[in-house]
């Protein structure tokens, strides 16, 4: 009887260990639980700051795809690697960024990966505020920074339950102007011709440079071309803005290929570029790009908004 009543007693305890933890997902597998509460959350920004702060300061690439993931990760390895390739023993990226004012995110989602986001603001100069999304892919693993674009209109009042938990959305789902995963493959063809799928979004400066970008005329004897595709990889994410819209994160790929008709041959390469090359290219040049985008999804009727973004050069090939 002794024996029983102390295995009890010990179980009782893990359990509340874990439940401490936020380790429980009582039948996670069918049952919508959030995957930690908002004191974990805090102390999962801090350890995040901690280690993207020391990856920058010592442009250590090993570091950083440990504190992140996702479409951030490569956004910020293609960065470092540039970093230390132009910038070694400079002092770009070593100041650190600490995330101030966090607003907490936290859903209940049924099974792995588990998220939450956060939106803050950087403690640098002029910083404008930041969406940023943690994924813990399954309960060994740890929590990374996935997505991080920056905001550049506020984002709608987020639909919380009666304990602050926020609420997912379905990429399939119904009843808005579109369905939070057929925003990526519908802006990737506005920006193949300006015109397809156009209607669905607001006028946006942003997407209006990258179409100047792909008009703008080069010179005799070059060629230029661009590709926009979705970036399959990252799956969409999105959640329940408080008047029945969304708000969902998605990625696209950005490739362009300038080329050079003999005997002209290419000019200066940006020192960025050539980080990513074996050598300076004299043909031809290809420059990959990835975008994160945060976008406002009403009811049906009405336009799609973007209001954050994050672009970067994340690799190239040249001839």
């Amino acid at each position: 009887m002794r024996i029983s009543r102390a295995v009890a007693t010990a179980a009782a305890l893990l359990v509340t260990a874990l439940v401490a933890t936020g380790c429980v997902t009582v039948n996670g597998s069918t049952t919508p639980v959030e995957g930690l509460d908002k004191r974990e959350a805090q102390a999962v920004l801090r350890d995040y700051d901690v280690q993207n702060g020391q990856a920058y300061a010592n442009r250590d690439l090993a570091l950083n795809a440990r504190a992140e993931s996702g479409s951030l990760g490569v956004l910020d390895q293609a960065a470092l690697k540039i970093l230390t390739a132009t910038d070694p023993h400079g002092t770009r990226g070593k100041t650190p960024v600490l995330h101030e004012r966090p607003d907490f995110l936290i859903p209940k989602v049924v099974g792995w990966p588990k998220w939450f986001a956060v939106q803050t603001t950087p403690n640098y100069t002029n910083a404008k505020p930041q969406l940023l999304v943690f994924v813990k892919a399954n309960p060994d693993a740890p929590w990374q920074a996935a997505w991080g674009p920056t905001l550049q209109s506020p984002l709608p009042d987020v639909a919380r339950d009666a304990d602050g938990y926020v609420e997912q959305v379905s990429l399939t789902e119904a009843g808005l102007a579109a369905a939070p995963g057929e925003l990526a493959p519908a802006l990737a063809d506005y920006l193949k011709d300006g015109k397809t799928r156009a209607e669905l979004f607001a006028p946006n400066s942003y997407t209006a440079q990258l179409r100047k970008q792909r008009e703008d005329p080069i010179g005799e004897g070059f060629v230029k071309q661009s590709v926009d595709s979705v970036a399959g990889q990252f799956p969409p994410l999105a959640l329940r803005a408080k008047d029945g819209g969304a708000i969902v994160l998605f990625a696209l790929q950005h490739s362009v290929k300038l080329t050079v008709q003999p005997p002209r041959r290419l000019g200066d390469v940006d020192p960025s570029t050539l980080s990513f090359l074996p050598g300076k290219p004299s043909t031809a040049l290809t420059e990959h790009r990835l975008s994160e985008y945060v976008a406002i999804v009403p009811k049906a009727g009405a336009q799609v908004q973007l209001v954050g973004w994050m672009y970067g050069l994340v690799g190239a090939d040249g001839e």
